[in-house]
């Protein structure tokens, strides 16, 4: 009976120890995890916000350059049957206007390969004609060489030769007169619904030989497109989005304003450079 007791008293003992020693146990798995924790809600209060918050103000870009983009070189204008014609054709006399009032502004051409290189000055500008109508060769030209002004053409490689359109002779002679010259495909294709070994042909197709600048046509692309642009060595690229380029924007999305016969050039640039600013709002764009 004896001998019983004492085996009761002595397990009553190990089950105390062991429930003393379990709780000491916690005691310090919680006291070392308190400093952990508490680190952690620090670096919770102290980690900056992300560029992307939507809380933090980004700042407005420094550097504002204009890219044109202009169609046909033609006097066009009285004519009934083709509005949309109408909408992409500037007359040669409302080009030379237009250029002779750039230059008393103080804007000075660059091409695009220099402005993503960051060569670019406060009153850079560029100017890009979509296409290769051989208008470009016979009206263009003069009135650029006239003011001494460069601009970019952007050749759909396939139409070369084609009734209405410049030829490779043509194209030699406005690379030699200093201008750049880039790819639009070969057949103008829609690069938003291509295939993606048609896009890799077309695009590569289109800038061989030239220089590797690009112009989505009709400003149709996705972002396969962008990749394969990218990844071709393209150095930057134009859409049909309007704005103005700045040293925050995607090389291979670059913004335009498209120019009309009607168009007010410095209206509209000064309007679009006080968007960027975020001293207007979209709406307030005057309607070409």
């Amino acid at each position: 009976m004896k001998g019983t007791f004492l085996y009761l008293v002595a397990g009553l003992m190990l089950i105390g120890g062991g429930l003393v020693w379990l709780a000491l146990f916690h005691g310090i798995q919680a006291s070392s995890a308190k400093p952990l924790l508490d680190q952690k809600k620090s670096e919770a209060v102290s980690e900056p916000f992300s560029q992307n918050d939507s809380t933090v103000p980004s700042t407005p870009p420094s550097v504002y350059v204009p890219i044109l983009m202009y169609h046909y070189i033609r006097d066009y204008q009285d004519r009934t049957d083709d509005p949309l014609g109408i909408q992409l054709s500037v007359s040669p006399k409302t080009l030379d206007k237009q250029l002779s009032v750039l230059k008393d502004a103080g804007y000075e051409t660059i091409s695009l390969e220099d402005f993503a290189k960051g060569k670019y000055k406060p009153k850079s500008l560029i100017i890009t004609f979509d296409d290769g109508y051989d208008d470009h060769y016979t009206n263009a030209l003069p009135i650029l060489e006239k003011y001494q002004t460069t601009a970019t053409f952007f050749i759909v490689s396939g139409f070369l030769g084609r009734t209405g359109y410049m030829t490779t002779p043509q194209v030699q002679q406005l690379r030699l007169a200093g201008m750049e010259i880039g790819g639009h495909t070969a057949i103008h294709l829609n690069l938003a619904n291509a295939q993606y070994e048609k896009a890799i042909d077309e695009i590569s197709t289109s800038v061989r030989s030239y220089d590797p600048v690009f112009s989505y046509p009709s400003g149709k692309y996705n972002p396969v497109t962008l990749d394969i642009v990218s990844g071709l060595g393209i150095k930057a690229a134009v859409t049909t989005n309007l704005g103005v380029a700045t040293e925050k924007s995607s090389l291979y999305e670059l913004p335009r304003i498209r120019v009309k016969e009607k168009t007010d050039l410095l209206k509209r640039i000064n309007e679009e450079i006080a968007i960027a600013k975020r001293q207007l709002v979209p709406s307030q764009r005057s309607k070409d």
